[in-house]
């Protein structure tokens, strides 16, 4: 069995100009299809966190995130199928330019009411360390998962 080099992503939390909105994507395809999340991706090669949940959010829904501010890392891990363990940098921001672009090939993308947050529609680990993000806490988590996407385990780590 080959072992998969843990990848590096990132997830942006970009709020509206009032903060009572998040923008939150359902994705369509890869990892996690079907369930809802902000958005994200994986690192190119040489590019850095900021600069990917940039790229990723205008890739994803035509916004720029302004003002990126670091909220948190997390470590997610899945042993029954190692090709997506990933270390993944969070950010938020309250600012953006551009235009949402509602649907594409891999998502569509809404504001969502930050109290409508739907928790069971999104990954299992999500409803953990999301509230820290919101509480404006810095953290530091890591998680297991097993083959149905639950969680086994969680670390605090900060």
């Amino acid at each position: 069995m080959s072992v998969t080099a843990v990848k590096r992503t990132v997830l942006i939390f970009l709020f509206n100009n009032d903060g009572s909105e998040l923008l939150m994507i359902h994705k369509k395809r890869g990892q996690g299809a079907g369930k809802w999340n902000v958005p994200g991706g994986k690192l190119l090669p040489g590019e850095n966190e900021e600069a990917a949940a940039t790229r990723e959010c205008e890739e994803e829904c035509g916004l720029k995130p302004l003002q990126l501010e670091l909220a948190g890392k997390l470590e997610f891990y899945f042993p029954a199928g190692n090709a997506w363990d990933n270390l993944c940098t969070v950010f938020r921001a309250h600012g953006f330019t551009g235009v949402l672009v509602k649907e594409n090939e891999e998502c569509t993308a809404e504001w969502i009411s930050c109290d409508k947050i739907p928790y069971k529609k999104m990954w299992d680990s999500d409803r953990l360390w999301t509230p820290l993000l919101f509480q404006g806490n810095y953290f530091h988590r890591s998680y297991t998962f097993d083959e149905k996407d639950k969680v086994t385990e969680e670390k605090v780590l900060i």
